[in-house]
């Protein structure tokens, strides 16, 4: 993330203010411009700004942002907390979308539509029905809403043994799924090269989760994989791994932005580290994770970045690095 300023009183602002705490200035957001004094007339707002607090300019002359236009389904709004539930889920994914529009990575298809898609669904009120279970199918993110509630995602995460749970990791994960398809669709050698990389991809899916959940990873699973989960199967490896790659991006450049890597030899803003190996991305971002790890636990906090970034996963996040560069610059 970088930072900003405000268009009115250059007093800093946030990525998710819709007004300028300094000056009052009522904020506009351009994926492309940055912020803009919405009084000047420079965008029409999103229709979802009062809503959820979107603080997007609508996208091409339509209603709704670039961000919004991916959702097609929001949840239940006369369901209590159900909106405050939205807008935190919409909060996170602005800078998602953000991130692979700055990426170039495709965010339509060939009929102009928005993908991914997100469908953001409640589990529902009769409690013998089966839960909404957040995954990915045929460039569709369902996401399960209880994910927005602070004590509810703690469960899971306390239930499942993760060292991390966050809407952001949820977001990064599961586009990860809908990019494997979109760019190795008629591309054999994208394909071939995830392949070495990650393994078999063909191998049955609900049965290689079913043996994972049953038996666990295998013990050597921290010297190969960046977590337990992304040994079930080369999907949930290459999800995994990517999104750490856009963890260390992002984590990075906002490092920069903020003047925490005056040392380090890396080029400024995300377009110029996508470009960077990914061993050169992975060394800084040890070294600042390490400082980070230990103010974390002088304030008596949980593990900033609790992972460990293998030699073996580093080649797998050097693989998807290479991969993004490439669709970038190809347009797809």
């Amino acid at each position: 993330m970088q930072r900003f300023s405000c268009p009115s009183c250059r007093q800093e602002i946030f990525f998710r203010n819709t007004a300028c705490l300094a000056c009052g200035a009522q904020l506009l957001f351009d994926p492309d411009a940055g912020f803009a004094d919405l009084q000047e007339g420079s965008g029409t707002p999103c229709a979802n700004r009062e809503a959820i607090n979107c603080n997007w300019t609508a996208h091409e002359g339509g209603q709704l942002c670039l961000s919004c236009l991916h959702t097609t389904v929001v949840p239940d709004l006369s369901i209590l907390d159900n909106r405050e539930r939205w807008e935190r889920i919409e909060t996170a994914k602005r800078p998602l979308i953000l991130m692979l529009h700055r990426l170039r990575l495709p965010l339509f298809d060939g009929q102009g539509n928005a993908v991914p898609r997100f469908e953001l669904k409640g589990d529902p009120l009769d409690g013998s029905a089966p839960r909404i279970l957040t995954g990915h199918a045929n460039g569709t993110i369902t996401l399960n809403i209880a994910e927005a509630d602070d004590a509810e995602r703690e469960r899971i995460r306390s239930e499942m043994n993760e060292p991390y749970r966050t809407l952001t990791g949820h977001l990064r994960h599961e586009v990860a799924h809908h990019y494997w398809d979109v760019l190795t669709e008629g591309r054999a050698d994208r394909l071939k090269d995830l392949r070495e990389v990650f393994g078999d991809d063909a191998q049955d899916y609900a049965v290689a989760l079913q043996t994972h959940y049953s038996e666990g990873p295998p013990p050597d699973w921290p010297d190969r994989f960046i977590s337990a989960y992304a040994t079930a199967h080369p999907w949930e490896d290459f999800a995994e791994s990517w999104a750490h790659v856009f963890h260390l991006l992002d984590g990075i450049e906002t490092a920069q932005a903020f003047g925490l890597l005056t040392s380090a030899t890396l080029p400024q803003g995300l377009e110029a580290l996508i470009e960077e190996p990914m061993s050169r991305l992975a060394q800084v971002w040890v070294e600042l994770v390490i400082a980070l790890n230990a103010v974390n636990q002088a304030l008596g906090h949980e593990t900033f970045y609790p992972f460990v970034l293998a030699p073996a996963v580093v080649r797998k996040q050097e693989a998807i690095r290479a991969l993004i560069r490439e669709a970038g610059r190809a347009g797809g």
